[in-house]
């Protein structure tokens, strides 16, 4: 007798691999992080996040080294994330099914997203530059709604296109030292 498996047992059983992870990653120092943002006890909104990962850090190319001594080139790290779990299993609002997590009302997308984030050190560079990633998202947007302003009357649908420039599409020096060893 054979079985084959459908599309949600597969979801599920992805779903349960990332929880049990996630489950093993979360202390409760990084809960209680989680918890601030997620109740806006902190001046990081999860719309600055989102702002930062797919605009801000496109279009400035951030990269840092984290705390673990790992080059973070954050726009590349969320992309491939983001292309190894999809928009479901890796996302900073809470989209989908929720669950009960410790005590806190979230998704599984929403958890390994926050996951990625703390392991990167990517919420302790947002806390940093707060401010000049929240000018920026301010202006940025700020110019579509004024040029929606100078329009007047005229309601013309606008064409969506690139905020930022893609990193990808560029080549950029990154000098960080790194220790090769022969045993």
């Amino acid at each position: 007798m054979t079985t084959t498996a459908t599309a949600t047992s597969e979801i599920s059983t992805q779903e349960d691999w990332v929880l049990h992870r996630l489950t093993n990653f979360y202390t409760p120092d990084r809960l209680t992080l989680l918890r601030d943002i997620l109740a806006n006890k902190t001046n990081i909104s999860l719309r600055i996040l989102d702002w930062f990962v797919t605009n801000y850090s496109k279009m400035n190319n951030v990269s840092y080294m984290s705390k673990a001594g790992k080059h973070v080139i954050v726009y590349l790290a969320y992309k491939s994330h983001l292309k190894a779990y999809s928009k479901k299993m890796f996302d900073p609002f809470c989209r989908h099914a929720r669950i009960d997590f410790q005590g806190v009302s979230t998704t599984v997308g929403q958890l390994n997203f926050f996951a990625w984030a703390m392991e990167d050190d990517v919420i302790e560079y947002l806390f940093e530059h707060r401010d000049d990633i929240h000018a920026d998202m301010e202006t940025r947007m700020n110019v579509g709604g004024e040029a929606k302003k100078a329009a007047g009357a005229e309601h013309t649908r606008k064409k969506r296109h690139e905020l930022s420039h893609s990193a990808t599409k560029s080549l950029k020096k990154h000098d960080v030292k790194i220790m090769v060893s022969f045993s």
